[in-house]
């Protein structure tokens, strides 16, 4: 499989794609009317049941790829079957049943249900020390992992040198054209880790604070307009005058 022409939307869901209809709908629109026809690749902290339900639930069009659950999992194709290839290498040192061992004596963090082990996520309401606590513990056991504290409230560890970066720069490697125009979208602090791959970037005008922290990123665009009409305005700043 490649992803067809040249141009690539690769964006976050929740409050970056997703979030105002009517802005949504405006920026399908621009896309038609300038002529750019757009692959997909939709990147997402939820689990591929939760992803496909969201894109089901706003009639979003169906990705060429699919990257969830903060980037440990990939989706490709028509039928958006899961890349195995990707599953060989996040799954080589990952361990998270010595994780959960090690993260039980910590009462305050919360385990959330999940319908695979492929990365364990928690929340913790808004306490970045004792989050810190808890990573320093698991580097003290030489465990392989990967965590992320986004939204002062979501802790996933995920296998090691897993993240939303990662698996973009994989599919971009295997999947994409030899040339290709593409804009990274996001707002929060999952997304950080693609949008230092130096890429034409865009953080939408209703991020969350944690992100602003970043603006020294290269290739980042910072949209004063929100939610879709802020993707759409990263995508005019970068590449309007190629239209």
């Amino acid at each position: 499989m490649r992803l067809l022409g040249n141009a690539i939307l690769a964006t976050d869901l929740d409050n970056t794609l997703v979030g105002h209809k009517e802005k949504l709908e405006q920026l399908w629109s621009y896309f038609e009317m300038q002529n750019i026809p757009i692959s997909l690749i939709y990147i997402t902290g939820r689990h591929y049941s939760s992803a496909m339900k969201l894109i089901e639930d706003h009639e979003l069009p169906k990705p060429d790829i699919l990257i969830c659950d903060v980037g440990a999992t990939i989706y490709v194709g028509p039928n958006l079957e899961e890349d195995e290839q990707w599953r060989i290498i996040t799954s080589a040192d990952w361990n998270p049943d010595l994780i959960l061992s090690v993260t039980k004596k910590y009462e305050n963090l919360i385990r959330q249900p999940l319908p695979n082990e492929y990365r364990l996520s928690f929340t913790i309401q808004d306490n970045p020390g004792y989050v810190k606590e808890i990573e320093e513990t698991l580097k003290l056991y030489c465990i392989a992992f990967y965590l992320m504290y986004s939204s002062n409230n979501d802790v996933d560890i995920l296998p090691s040198h897993t993240n939303k970066g990662e698996a973009l720069k994989y599919v971009l490697q295997k999947y994409a054209p030899n040339y290709f125009r593409i804009l990274v979208a996001g707002d929060s602090g999952n997304d950080v880790d693609m949008l230092r791959l130096g890429l034409p970037s865009v953080i939408v005008g209703n991020c969350q604070d944690e992100i602003k922290r970043y603006k020294f990123l290269p290739n980042v665009y910072w949209a004063d307009s929100s939610y879709a009409s802020g993707i759409q305005e990263g995508w005019s700043y970068f590449y309007q005058t190629m239209y």
